[in-house]
């Protein structure tokens, strides 16, 4: 079993723990005997398997069973861990595998490497189906042979030797494994990759297992320089999370950053195609435009050079209706701050303050400033169009004092001629900036 691997890198051969994700059917069987040989009669690093039981086949507890017999064979420890799998949702397959990977990560010790049985026909079948849902090079570079998982590491040994390859040696050495008949069926789209589609490939190109590889390979290597140009982020004056627009991309580039920067912060991406629309209008719509991408809970917007996530604004509850000035507070709606004011501009401390939004106004006036519709005011201060007639404004019984999170207002907020009365400035985090 041992020609089965390669030399692994130092990384995995020095961690300071294995573990072999064991389902008991022929690629775990054989990338355990094949780990044990590898590691020969030296006590390091100790080896474990794990085998997940998903309750989901009638035959569950005789697979266990079978894993139990090979371990002990090899006097390798053990877990077994039983889970419940929701069907609900993103369907059983993909619920199963979250649950899986969620025990995987409650196992795996720093540093440790947990060790998973794909193999070439797993690289080729997830990569020729994601082909076919029009994945991008990320997508298209097929399974990575290394990637983090929790505190330590999840490596794919395997992924250069074909499932016949490994069927071949247990049988060589009478290694027994099990086999899960739902394998068998063609009703799933992976099965009829592999049992339909495959096939008939490889009468006409035998070769196509390492011809997929190098095409996945450079993906990867697409996908890599694609990563490596800066994300631009930023904020907006109100919290929302921001990508800068660089006019110097193309579309196809710019949506490819809106793909990753999405990554980072949601499961449920949009389609490509649309990223791409919206990426070329992001480019070429005139600045008093505002393309907008709406897909499940999420919203992008273009405005003023920024691509913006306003998701969050959809679920901001109502400032609070009365206010003391000096007083900390917090909910939905964010959080009030109040900063000690070493001029005399500034509301006064214990002052009860009741507030309205920018929509309840018509004009406004700033200190020294001449009076000018709340609408003109807001674009000069680049306060984002969706904010502008939501944004907090207290009031006092001279008048509106103070907007929020701009600053004070002529007429409310007047300098106080005594020096010894405290006053605050109010600092408004909205509840994007949490």
């Amino acid at each position: 079993m041992r020609e089965l691997l390669a030399p692994l890198p130092e990384s995995i051969a020095t961690a300071p723990g294995w573990w072999v994700a064991l389902s008991g059917g022929a690629d775990s069987v054989a990338l355990l005997y094949a780990l044990v040989a590898y590691r020969g009669e030296a006590p390091e690093p100790p080896i474990r398997a794990i085998h997940v039981n998903h309750g989901l086949h009638a035959d569950a507890p005789q697979w266990a069973k079978s894993c139990e017999q090979h371990c002990q064979a090899l006097s390798v420890p053990l877990q077994v861990s039983d889970c419940q799998v929701d069907p609900a949702g993103r369907g059983l397959e993909a619920n199963a595998r979250s649950e899986r990977y969620r025990i995987f990560e409650a196992a795996l010790g720093r540093d440790e490497v947990l060790f998973t049985a794909h193999h070439a026909d797993d690289l080729v079948e997830t990569i020729l189906l994601r082909l076919f849902r029009g994945a991008g090079p990320k997508g298209l570079a097929g399974i990575p042979r290394q990637r983090p998982c929790a505190a330590g590491v999840i490596y794919r040994p395997l992924l250069d030797v074909s499932a016949a390859s490994l069927r071949q040696a247990l049988d060589a050495a009478g290694v027994e494994y099990v086999i899960d008949p739902s394998n068998l069926e063609s009703d799933q789209d992976r099965n009829y990759v592999r049992h339909k589609l495959l096939p008939l490939v490889a009468e006409r190109w035998p070769g196509y297992r390492e011809t997929i590889q190098r095409a996945a390979t450079l993906q990867a290597m697409a996908h890599q320089r694609l990563s490596a140009l800066p994300l631009r982020r930023t904020h907006t004056e109100l919290g929302e999370p921001a990508l800068l627009i660089d006019a110097a991309l193309d579309p196809q580039t710019l949506a490819a950053q809106l793909h990753q920067w999405l990554s980072e912060t949601t499961v449920t991406m949009p389609d490509r195609s649309r990223l791409l629309e919206l990426a070329r209008q992001a480019l070429t719509a005139d600045r008093d435009r505002q393309p907008e991408l709406v897909w499940a809970d999420r919203c992008l917007r273009v405005w003023n050079g920024l691509i913006v996530d306003i998701t969050s604004l959809a679920s901001v509850a109502p400032f609070p209706k009365v206010v003391t000035v000096g007083e900390q507070q917090q909910g939905e709606w964010g959080r009030l701050d109040w900063e000690a004011s070493h001029h005399s501009v500034g509301l006064v401390g214990g002052e009860v303050m009741t507030t309205i939004t920018t929509d309840d106004l018509t004009v406004m006036t700033l200190p020294n400033r001449p009076e000018k519709p709340v609408k003109k005011w807001l674009q000069e201060m680049r306060i984002p169009p969706w904010w502008r007639r939501h944004l907090p404004v207290l009031m006092n019984k001279s008048g509106p004092a103070w907007l929020l999170p701009v600053g004070p207002l002529g007429g409310g907020c007047a300098p106080d001629e005594v020096s010894s009365v405290q006053r605050f400035r109010p600092i408004w985090t909205p509840p994007a900036r949490f």
